[in-house]
């Protein structure tokens, strides 16, 4: 699905069971952070995060991932290495028993070394578009949702869109965010 001009994942017959949500960053929360991953054989999945979404999983609660692709904008990778990571991520995950519903991901930049990924793009993070178009496409209360990330970028976008933020520094980091959300 394209909103904005951007590539959105949908798991499949994806409805909402709550009007609110966890948005967890990428890389340093789901899967370690390692520079600008983005080869599949750098993909290492941070093993604190399998219990957090089977917790979120088990109470309906949605899922939705919010990533700046910053390894497009800065030419390391083409925009089809960022999708076969998701889709491996995503992979992984369904290995585990676990699963995201949506994944919203900006690689734009507007000092961007690949030209065409020149914008001054609302959608990357400090900045909130993200949050705001998961709200409008999921009809949910952003100020009933909550941010996991591990940098200050994503506190940012969450307080810019009212959302309750939590920055992490580690696995257990995000166990302790999911336990004070349930």
């Amino acid at each position: 699905m394209i909103i904005d001009g951007h590539y959105v994942y949908i798991r499949p017959d994806f409805k909402p069971q709550k009007d609110w949500t966890v948005f967890l960053d990428r890389d340093g929360v789901i899967n370690e952070e390692k520079g600008f991953v983005h080869k599949i054989e750098d993909f290492e999945l941070i093993p604190q995060i399998v219990p957090a979404l089977q917790k979120l999983n088990a109470g309906g609660v949605p899922v939705i991932v919010v990533h700046n692709a910053a390894v497009v904008s800065r030419n390391i990778c083409q925009l089809e290495q960022v999708e076969i990571f998701n889709c491996h991520m995503l992979s992984e995950l369904s290995a585990q028993g676990v699963f995201v519903d949506a994944i919203f991901y900006c690689p734009h930049h507007f000092d961007a070394y690949n030209k065409d990924f020149v914008r001054d793009c609302d959608w990357r993070k400090p900045r909130y578009g993200m949050l705001r178009a998961a709200a409008e496409q999921f009809h949910l209360d952003l100020s009933r949702s909550y941010l996991i990330g591990d940098h200050e970028r994503d506190i940012q976008a969450a307080e810019a869109a009212g959302v309750t933020a939590f920055l992490i520094k580690n696995g257990s980091d995000i166990l302790s965010a999911i336990d004070r959300i349930l």
